[in-house]
């Protein structure tokens, strides 16, 4: 029996390996198609095409590996059920959890890389590749971020034509304060931060009253408002939850928690680069259900069912992902968790079926 174990975790192991590779070739070379525009109208060298292609390559294989679990789970279960060997397993005495366990197993394995991958290697090779495409979208030093806004939990909004983030430096600025009864409006054509704090060195300020009335201006020097050193980063970079670490998404919502901004979108994002690793066992345990289910179906048919079952998956995954980033969800725990919930049941329902 050990001997059988150990030839159904080969093989599916080499099958979903092999898929695995597959997938992962498909989807990096159609990011070569979509960035041919690079290569032949902006004329960007191949290697630098190349190596933005290769760093977005890690961020591809999170994504392929629960759908290549499926499907090498699929291929191989299904080549042992048309030999008749699962019969004969089930015959012989061993259960189909039994069964089972090898891949589980495997599964678990491939969700545990899956999540290694998408800590540890995405968020630094997804960081140098948005670097290069920056470089490549003009001649604005990497430094030099275009209109950005600051915001503190008083309420005190900053707008920056540019804002140099080596120095902290802001060039042609709007400070807008709001308080009860009246609108505070500062402009200046440069300011800095330093420490806590915002400074200004010369501006004109404009005075507005509760019916949006000018009641008041007069030029300012020596301008400072309190401002925490943590929010003069909330818009240093704009990229992706999905290609952070959850150590820097969970340090953006509480840069957002401090400036008194919501952070749903933040927090669904995190709860989803948890979830998604999770596909890789879900998918097997999926796969391997609707294999047993149907053993004598041509290989055509089963993977036809594996390409159902992964439009459906990612249909719904994209429908929890916007309702749980817009809000309509308030639990980013519920949005994150459904679909693999959702999908548990069926499983462990057909499961129940195929045992009797």
């Amino acid at each position: 029996m050990k001997l059988l174990e150990r030839y159904i975790a080969g093989m599916v192991t080499l099958l979903v390996l092999s898929a695995v590779f597959a997938f992962s070739v498909l989807i990096i070379c159609n990011n070569f198609y979509a960035s041919s525009d690079l290569l032949f109208n902006k004329h960007i060298p191949f290697g630098t095409v190349a190596m933005i292609n290769l760093l977005d390559a890690p961020a591809t294989i999170v994504l392929s590996l629960p759908v290549a679990s499926l499907f090498g789970v699929m291929l191989a279960v299904g080549q042992l059920g048309r030999s008749s060997e699962i019969t004969a397993m089930r015959c012989g005495g061993i259960s189909l959890f039994r069964i089972m366990i090898p891949i589980l197993l495997l599964s678990l394995v491939l969700s545990v890389v899956a999540y290694c991958l998408d800590e540890f290697v995405v968020p630094k090779a997804s960081k140098h590749a948005f670097l290069l495409k920056s470089a490549l979208e003009g001649d604005q030093p990497q430094n030099i971020k275009q209109n950005v806004f600051f915001r503190n939990n008083e309420g005190i909004i900053i707008y920056s034509a540019n804002y140099d983030t080596e120095t902290k430096t802001l060039a042609r600025l709007m400070v807008y304060e709001r308080q009860d009864d009246w609108t505070r409006i500062t402009l200046s054509f440069s300011g800095r931060f330093e420490e806590d704090q915002l400074l200004l060195n010369s501006g004109r300020t404009f005075l507005y009253n509760e019916e949006g009335e000018m009641v008041g201006r007069e030029a300012i020097t020596d301008f400072i408002r309190a401002f925490p050193a943590e929010l003069q980063e909330v818009h240093e970079e704009q990229r992706d939850a999905s290609t952070l670490a959850s150590g820097e998404v969970g340090e953006q919502i509480a840069r957002l928690h401090e400036a008194g901004m919501d952070s749903i979108a933040e927090q669904t994002d995190l709860n989803f680069k948890i979830s998604t690793p999770v596909a890789c066992f879900i998918f097997s345990f999926v796969g391997f259900i609707f294999s047993v289910f149907s053993p004598r179906k041509e290989t055509f048919v089963g993977m036809l069912y594996a390409i159902i079952l992964v439009l459906i998956y990612y249909v719904l995954i994209s429908i929890f992902k916007s309702l749980g980033k817009q809000g309509i969800i308030p639990y980013p725990l519920i949005s994150a968790w459904s679909t693999n919930v959702i999908f548990l049941v069926f499983g462990i329902y057909i499961f129940t079926r195929v045992r009797r």
